[in-house]
């Protein structure tokens, strides 16, 4: 619901190949067009954005003659406050919310503040479509085509309810508008079929009487549903009463700038992106929720928070290990919420090492799931990612190859050394889980875990590479075993960041190698990474230009790491200026303003920020 058509469109052509070795960049963050074929001419993927800054309409219920006050107050889950006035001398109170059968209310409480009768006007604008969502391209895979749009909108003889069907999708949206709770008429509104958006369907902009000191409730109710025929009603409406809009206090300490991170992006995970749960980073962020509860949230909204934390993360896994399809035996890196792979068949040996990672998190959150977990192991799903990875190996050198690394970028050498870091990792848990629960698997324990030190040694052997400018041993990017490499690194290597807190340096030879690395990293001498030139300088990615709130949370890291507090507090500084309004973080930001240029909504980094936040000495 809700697209727009974009004014320029580009003709679809193959991503660039990440070339570090001679400069290239590749920009793939990028937007489909609404016809889901071609690509937006915008290419950082703002339309949202700049609807927000341009103050364009929404679809809705739509109050007139808004004033200059203007307050946006995100207290609950699934809920938005707007708090302005009329230029008439109206208090509006305007709250969204999604209730728990799905519904998506729009209630507008209106308060003549005046001692006189005054006129309040409000819409209802139906600019929006029922229609699959564009899914984003990053990767060589193409637009998944859209099915044909038809958006038929028929309107029910009292004029008081609508539904909009897509006989092409099998779906349909219904609503309808109440005063006080009772039906009110959507004058103007008449029967229309189109193709693609329902641009310029509207009520007329209707008036309603207040008296002095006196409210009314404007209601919208929406209900999107499978199939072409209405299969509920709206007898049942939300409450009116203006004491229950939007005054939820679920979490404790809600004036900080800590709490608003770590609740937006939890609230923001659980009620938008849950299934399936993309990064592992989010998978962290839930379990360490769920860990710290009672300190996070008050007592009221514990077991609310409680439940849907625990049907969430065991779904994630159910999903990714029974629901998810392996076509080419090893998970893709990018799938429809049906399980189907979005992509072609391009292996990328992290993807691999995130399920199982959070199966051996899930153990140590829930011991008591050990039936869970053994029914996993026992499907064979886990030996048959494990075989295939081994599979790869390369018999010379004994590394694993790669053909892609976290950034969805093309690699010119096969081997990608946070890959390696995070396959060591992932060995060292899965031996340790397989040790804990009653499994046929025990004989794999010994196995992984002799794997596991072969793979740091050979890592080690060869990623570590004296750099001829500076003099001092470095951690290369990517090797392909014989002497060829690339110095280089990127916003998505976390597990590089990781890497010593984890265990992974066995020596202090190695240990001085990965500080040498992380300086590189978070410096200008990282040309192809790091953004400067402004005060929200920070390491970036060549997937897309500027700098990263992922930088800056590896930063903050390696600060904690080095002990190094004014290092530490700078990087917060710059993430606390590039958070967004609602809490949450873009992909990119601008290096001279901190805004968002690039993925506004991107799960991601919000998680990690969150994660460090609930796992910080202070906030215990």
């Amino acid at each position: 619901m809700g697209s727009l058509p974009s004014a320029h469109q580009w003709g679809y052509s193959t991503p660039e190949v990440f070339d570090p070795k001679h400069g290239k960049k590749a920009n793939k963050t990028i937007d489909i067009g609404q016809n889901g074929t071609t690509l937006s001419a915008n290419i950082y993927g703002r339309r949202m954005l700049q609807m927000v800054n341009e103050e364009s309409e929404g679809f809705g219920l739509c109050i007139g003659n808004i004033g200059s006050r203007t307050a946006v107050d995100l207290t609950e889950m699934n809920e938005a406050r707007l708090d302005f006035d009329t230029r008439g001398g109206a208090a509006v109170r305007y709250v969204v919310s999604v209730d728990e059968k799905g519904r998506l209310n729009q209630r507008a409480h209106i308060v003549n503040t005046t001692s006189q009768e005054i006129q309040v006007e409000y819409q209802v604008n139906l600019r929006l479509s029922v229609h699959r969502a564009s899914y984003g391209q990053l990767t060589e895979g193409g637009p998944i085509p859209l099915p044909e749009c038809e958006n038929a909108l028929q309107v029910n003889a009292k004029e008081s309810s609508f539904i909009i069907r897509n006989r092409f999708l099998g779906a349909h949206l219904s609503g309808q508008l109440d005063m006080d709770g009772i039906p009110a008429p959507l004058v103007g509104l008449t029967d229309i079929t189109r193709s693609g958006l329902l641009t310029g369907v509207s009520t007329t902009y209707q008036s309603i009487s207040i008296a002095p000191n006196s409210a009314v409730t404007i209601g919208l109710t929406l209900h999107l549903s499978p199939g072409l025929n209405e299969n509920h009603n709206f007898s049942a409406l939300p409450c009116v009463n203006s004491n229950a809009l939007g005054n939820g206090l679920a979490w404790k300490k809600p004036e900080t700038v800590e709490t608003y991170i770590v609740r937006r992006n939890v609230d923001y995970i659980l009620g938008n992106c849950a299934i399936p749960v993309s990064e592992s980073a989010v998978w962290r962020l839930l379990l360490l929720t769920r860990r710290n509860l009672t300190s996070l949230v008050t007592p009221t909204a514990y077991k609310q928070y409680m439940g849907l934390l625990d049907q969430t993360i065991k779904g994630h896994l159910e999903w990714v290990f029974f629901k998810a399809e392996r076509p080419h035996k090893f998970w893709h890196r990018s799938y429809v919420i049906t399980g189907k792979p979005k992509d072609g068949p391009v292996y990328q040996l992290d993807q691999q090492c995130y399920p199982m990672l959070e199966l051996c998190d899930y153990f140590s959150e829930y011991p008591s799931e050990s039936n869970f977990v053994e029914k996993i192991l026992s499907s064979q799903v886990v030996t048959e990612i494990l075989d295939h990875i081994t599979s790869k190996r390369d018999l010379d050198t004994g590394l694993f190859p790669t053909d892609e690394t976290p950034g969805d970028d093309e690699v010119i050498y096969p081997f990608h050394f946070s890959s390696h870091v995070l396959l060591w990792y992932t060995l060292c848990q899965l031996a340790d889980l397989i040790h804990s629960v009653p499994t046929a698997l025990r004989d794999l324990a010994d196995r992984l875990q002799s794997l596991a030190d072969e793979v740091r040694s050979q890592t080690m052997q060869h990623f570590l590479i004296t750099d001829p400018d500076f003099g001092h041993t470095k951690i290369a990017y990517l090797v392909d075993g014989h002497g060829k490499h690339t110095f280089y690194h990127d916003g998505n290597d976390i597990p590089t960041a990781f890497a010593a807190s984890w265990g992974f340096f066995s020596t202090k030879k190695d240990l001085e190698a990965w500080y040498n690395t992380m300086s590189f990293a978070l410096s200008e001498e990282n040309s192809l990474g790091y953004s400067s030139g402004g005060p929200f300088a920070g390491l970036g990615s060549v997937h897309s230009q500027g700098p990263w709130p992922l930088g800056y949370f590896q930063e903050m890291l390696y600060a904690d790491v080095r002990g190094n507090k004014r290092a530490k507090a700078d990087a917060l500084q710059r993430i606390i200026g590039a958070m967004q309004w609602d809490g949450t973080f873009g992909e990119a930001v601008d290096v001279k303003t901190g805004e968002t240029t690039s993925k506004a909504w991107f799960s991601w980094p919000g998680s990690m920020i969150a994660t460090a936040i609930i796992d910080s000495p202070e906030s215990k």
